[in-house]
C-alpha cells in the first residue's frame, strides 16, 4: 500500500536496546498441504548428570508441525525409542506409518558447551540421509533446533525451510509503539525502539545486523538505520517533505528510498558509503515503495502514473520505465523474491486486498494467495517460498500471517498480551 506519511507532532520516548517483551508471537496453522510427509521424531536424550538444559527435539517438532508440510507421528505409536544408529530398527517405522525418521542426542562437551548430534532416516530406503553434529553454549540450543529443522525440511521437501531466521515487526500498544525483532517463530522477542510516535517499513540489511525504518519522533518521518547490536543509530533520511520505504541493497551497500524532497515523491538511491544520493525516477506522480532486484541493478516500484497504483520496473541507473501489472485497481506493496523469479504484492480495489504473486517471467498473470480482507506489507521468506504479511483477526486486532508461494499453506501469528502487530519484515538467512 502506499506509504505516503503524514506529520505527526508527539513527543517520542527513549530507545530501549534488547528489553525482554511481554508479547510473544504464536503461531497456528490454518491450512497445510493435502497429504503431508509422515515422519517419527523421537525425542533428543540427554546424556548429562545435570537437568536437560533445553528441550531441542521439542522445538524442532514444532518446527515442522508449523511449516503444514509434514504430519508428525503420534509419539504414543512408537514401537521403539533409539537415539543412535545402531538402535533403529526400520521395520518398526514402517510398521507406524513413517516415511522418514529423526533421531538425536545431547550431551555435555566441556566448557559450559552441549554437544548436539542428529540423524535422519529413510525408513524406507533404510538408510541414513542427513546428520549434523554441533557444539554449542546453551544459549545457542535454539538456534540448533531451529537449523535441524531446516536441514529436514530441505532434505524432505527439496528446498530449505526458513525456521532460523528472525523477523521485524511493529506493535502499537496503550502506551504507544514498539519496533520488536524476534526468531521466525515467535520466541526471543526483543524491542529495538519504543516511541509514542508511529514506526513503520522496518527492512533488514543483507547481514541481518542493521535494521533501518521510519520514525515519526521528530514531528514528520525521517529514516533512520540502527545497529541491532549496540543500539546506535543514525539519520539516513530528514528532509522536508515525505521520507519513507527504505530497502537494503542486496550487497548492504545502498538503501532505496521515497523521498519528496524536489516537491513530488520519486525513487532515490542513497549510497551508504560515500553519503551521495541519487535520483531514479522522474514523473509526476507518486512513485513509492522500491524494492530490490537480486543482482542489486533493479528496482520495481508502486506508481499512479496509469491513473490508479500499479507495479513498474526500472534499471537503477536509469533508464526505460517498464509497467509490469495491468490486472485490477490496485497493486501495491512489491517485495522481490531473493531467487529473482517472481514478485509478491497486494492486489484489490485498495479497501480490500489480497496477497498476490506475479511471475517475473511469465505473462502478467496475477495469483492471488489469500481471501480478500485487511492485507498488506508482504515479505519475501529468504528461501522464496513462503511470503508474511500483515493481517486483521476476527477480532479486529491485527496480527501477522503466511502463505506459501503456491497457496496451499497459510498459518497465523496472532500476539498474546500484545497489542495490533503490523509492518513485518523477513531477514535474511
Amino acid at each position: 500500500m502506499n506509504r505516503k506519511l503524514p506529520a505527526i507532532a508527539a513527543l517520542a520516548l527513549l530507545v530501549l536496546l534488547s528489553r525482554p517483551a511481554e508479547a510473544i508471537l504464536s503461531i497456528d496453522i490454518t491450512e497445510g498441504v493435502r497429504d503431508p510427509l509422515p515422519i517419527a521424531l523421537v525425542d533428543f536424550s540427554w546424556e548429562g548428570d545435570d537437568d536437560r538444559p533445553f528441550d531441542v527435539g521439542k522445538v524442532i517438532g514444532q518446527d515442522l508441525r508449523r511449516s503444514g508440510m509434514f504430519r508428525m507421528i503420534d509419539p504414543e505409536a512408537f514401537l521403539s525409542r533409539p537415539h543412535r544408529q545402531g538402535d533403529v530398527e526400520y521395520k518398526d517405522w514402517r510398521l507406524v506409518g513413517a516415511d522418514a525418521l529423526a533421531i538425536g542426542r545431547m550431551s555435555p562437551a566441556g566448557d559450559g558447551q552441549v554437544e548436539v548430534r542428529f540423524r535422519l532416516f529413510d525408513v524406507y530406503a533404510q538408510e541414513q540421509i542427513a546428520g549434523m553434529r554441533y557444539r554449542v553454549r546453551p544459549e545457542g540450543l535454539r538456534g540448533v533446533a531451529h537449523r535441524i529443522a531446516d536441514a529436514i525440511h530441505e532434505e524432505l521437501v527439496g528446498w530449505p525451510g526458513s525456521f532460523a531466521t528472525r523477523i521485524a515487526y511493529v506493535e502499537k500498544g496503550e502506551d504507544g509503539f514498539q519496533l520488536m525483532v524476534s526468531d521466525a517463530d515467535g520466541a526471543r522477542s526483543r524491542q529495538v525502539l519504543t516511541s509514542s510516535d508511529p514506526i513503520m517499513s522496518p527492512a533488514w540489511s543483507r547481514d541481518g545486523e542493521k535494521l533501518v525504518y521510519v520514525s515519526f519522533e521528530e514531528q514528520g518521518s525521517v529514516v533512520y538505520m540502527q545497529d541491532l547490536d549496540s543500539g546506535k543509530r543514525s539519520t539516513i533520511a530528514s528532509f522536508d517533505g515525505i521520507n519513507s520505504s527504505p530497502a537494503f541493497s542486496p550487497d548492504g551497500t545502498r538503501l532505496a528510498l521515497t523521498l519528496s524532497r524536489d516537491g513530488n515523491s520519486e525513487i532515490y538511491v542513497f549510497d551508504l558509503l560515500d553519503r551521495e544520493l541519487t535520483r531514479v525516477t522522474r514523473h509526476w506522480a507518486i512513485d513509492t515503495e522500491p524494492t530490490w532486484s537480486p543482482d542489486g541493478e533493479s528496482l520495481i516500484f508502486t506508481s499512479d502514473r496509469g491513473g490508479s497504483p500499479q507495479l513498474y520496473r526500472t534499471p537503477v541507473k536509469g533508464g526505460d520505465v517498464e509497467r509490469l501489472t495491468f490486472e485490477g485497481k490496485y497493486n501495491a506493496a512489491p517485495t522481490w523474491s531473493p531467487d529473482g523469479k517472481r514478485v509478491a504484492f497486494v492486489h484489490g480495489d485498495g479497501n480490500e486486498l489480497a496477497v498476490a504473486v506475479m511471475e517475473l517471467n511469465g505473462d502478467g498473470e496475477i495469483r492471488t494467495l489469500t481471501p480478500m480482507g485487511q492485507n498488506e506489507s508482504p515479505n519475501f521468506a529468504p528461501n522464496s517460498r513462503t511470503i508474511l504479511y500483515a493481517t486483521r483477526g476476527e477480532d479486529g486486532a491485527g496480527e501477522l500471517g503466511t502463505v506459501s508461494v503456491d497457496g496451499n499453506v497459510h498459518q497465523r501469528l496472532k500476539p498474546e498480551n500484545a497489542g495490533d502487530i503490523r509492518e513485518p519484515a523477513w531477514a535474511p538467512q
